[in-house]
């Protein structure tokens, strides 16, 4: 079972977060300078140690492409609400050369999950993408919510799981269950979806930007119990 955390701003972050058994770093990234070499500095350090996502907080492809050129990341995460089409997904895929990409595909709030075909969207995109990641779209349903306008996830919200199960049965690709995921729930959300991983960021955060290493800790310790138990059947 994969886990992957994001939030991570810091090199002390990041170096921590690997010491506590972490499989895949993600790395928001704004477009200015400052942030880019941040980024760069985090992803050198742990490269071959972990595999780094980078999540652009911008939709300019060119830029994008420019980004990845200078911080060399594993794996290139695309979260816009407003979905590439998937021939631009294609081309964009296609320049990316060896980096991976992990396409985000929305699941709305349980009750209100109908309102979005989540399990057509990753049918689609699985075509173009390595990885799926399953996160909460809470649209204008923003009470309790951090989410971002204009992007899939940091809701610090679950969203309907039945739908995340019937698109694991269905897809090909590795799914990565994120929305909401904390070390209280990670393991019911296991059982109840069955993904190849599992996302966490609100749920461990200290304050956006900062981690809570003992959440962290708490959290990949119960992905790791859960697997020790699945072994053990």
């Amino acid at each position: 079972m994969i886990v992957q955390i994001y939030g991570t701003k810091t090199l002390e972050d990041a170096a921590a977060l690997v010491s506590l058994g972490v499989n895949n770093l993600g790395l928001e990234v704004e477009a200015n300078p400052g942030d880019r070499a941040t980024m760069r500095q985090i992803v050198d350090r742990v490269r071959q140690r972990v595999t780094t996502i980078l999540l652009p907080l911008f939709t300019d492809v060119d830029v994008i492409l420019q980004v990845v050129k200078e911080i060399r990341p594993d794996v290139l995460h695309l979260c816009s609400a407003e979905m590439l089409p998937l021939d631009e997904v294609r081309a964009f895929r296609a320049a990316l050369g060896d980096v991976r990409l992990l396409q985000a595909v929305p699941v709305g709030l349980p009750g209100r999950s109908h309102e979005i075909d989540s399990l057509g969207l990753a049918l689609a995109y699985q075509e173009v993408a390595d990885m799926i990641l399953l996160d909460t779209y809470a649209g204008d349903d923003a009470e309790n919510s951090t989410e971002i306008p204009g992007w899939i996830g940091i809701t610090g919200r679950t969203h309907d799981w039945n739908v995340s199960r019937r698109i694991v049965a269905q897809c090909r690709r590795p799914i990565i269950l994120a929305g909401g995921l904390t070390p209280k729930n990670v393991t019911a959300a296991i059982q109840a979806v069955c993904p190849w991983g599992v996302d966490s960021h609100t749920g461990t955060n200290l304050y956006m930007g900062k981690k809570d290493l003992t959440k962290v800790d708490a959290f990949v310790k119960a992905v790791r119990t859960w697997q020790a138990g699945q072994m053990a059947d």
